[in-house]
Formats: C-alpha cells, sequence, structure tokens
C-alpha cells in the first residue's frame, strides 16, 4: 500500500513539473520583441566595433606624429650642439 501510495505521489509530482513546464510559454523560435532587441544589440556590437577601429587608426596616427616630433626635437637638440661648439671655437 505504502508503494503504491509512493508510485502515485511521484507520478502526480512529475505530471506537474511537466505541466507548469509546458505552460510557461517557451517556444523554440523568438518572439518579435527578442528579434528587435537581438538587432539593436548587433547593430550596437557593429557601432562599437567600428569605433574601435577609429580609434587605433587615430591611435596610430598620433604616435606616428609623435614620432615625427621626438624626431624633430632631437635633429632641433643636435643643431643646438653643433652651435654652440662653433661657437666655443
Amino acid at each position: 500500500m505504502r508503494k503504491l501510495h509512493n508510485s502515485v505521489s511521484m507520478l502526480i509530482v512529475a505530471l506537474v513539473v511537466f505541466a507548469s513546464m509546458s505552460f510557461v510559454g517557451c517556444t523554440k523560435h523568438a518572439n518579435e520583441q527578442q528579434l528587435q532587441a537581438l538587432e539593436e544589440q548587433k547593430n550596437a556590437a557593429l557601432a562599437a566595433e567600428n569605433t574601435l577601429e577609429e580609434k587605433r587608426r587615430e591611435k596610430s596616427r598620433l604616435e606616428s606624429e609623435l614620432n615625427q616630433k621626438r624626431k624633430e626635437l632631437q635633429d632641433a637638440k643636435n643643431e643646438l650642439e653643433l652651435v654652440k661648439q662653433r661657437l666655443a671655437e
């Protein structure tokens, strides 16, 4: 009798769990709102990637400009030393 009662109880619990899962409304396909949110996230990710690439190009350009300015500075220092040497002679 007790085994029958446990079996029936387990069967009822299993049916309740299965029924609750089927009524939740889960589907294999996304609804329109989810698709729109996904599209917005995709667009935001693409925009962020574009911004990142633009910033990388700008960084590269600025580093190149910095290197050029450093070279000009070094040339100016070398010229200053040369002028000092000539004045000292």
